[in-house]
């Protein structure tokens, strides 16, 4: 005899699978025009430079310590503290996958853990400082009044600054 709960779940698999090929099926209908508007948008949320330390080489991957730095932007601003850092792993192709972690204390002293992951890339020829840097941060908090931050998606643009490192966080809307 089956389990009820087990045929349950069987039954709603299924009707998932035939909601999602249905839903494929009238996706592939839709036309270039119909799809024309669906862009990304964005909204500046804050610059953040972390202060950074000697990074430690561990072969094809490196660490570089986050010592402090500061955070602003219209909604949010703070400092960051020390002991956040950027484990980066270099590929084969030449690009850097970066693992970022650092925590951030706002002006009104709420704190804000924020880590992403990103890829860094100079392609073959650029002229000096283009590069492709792009990470997707995402935030943890127990402040109500950024909980907000734990549901966006968010983008961020690296950029070099001696002795640091730069980033602008844009949330995709």
């Amino acid at each position: 005899m089956s389990d009820p709960e087990e045929v349950s779940r069987r039954s709603f698999a299924a009707a998932a699978a035939s909601a999602a090929l249905g839903t494929l099926s009238l996706s592939d209908e839709l036309s270039a025009q119909e799809l024309s508007g669906d862009t990304l948008k964005s909204e500046f949320l804050f610059d953040v430079v972390f202060d950074v330390s000697t990074p430690f080489n561990l072969g094809s991957r490196q660490i570089v310590p986050v010592t402090g730095g500061t955070f602003a932007g219209p909604k949010l601003k703070g400092t960051a503290f020390s002991g956040g850092g950027d484990w980066i792993v270099r590929r084969s192709d030449g690009a850097s996958v970066l693992n970022v972690r650092a925590t951030l204390k706002t002006d009104d002293d709420q704190l804000i853990y924020m880590s992403y992951d990103g890829i860094l890339y100079t392609p073959a020829g650029a002229k000096p400082g283009e590069f492709y840097w792009r990470t997707t941060p995402k935030f943890e908090t127990a402040s109500p009044k950024y909980e907000w931050l734990t549901r966006i998606v968010a983008v961020g643009v690296g950029r070099p600054v001696p002795g640091k490192a730069a980033y602008r966080i844009f949330q995709i809307l």
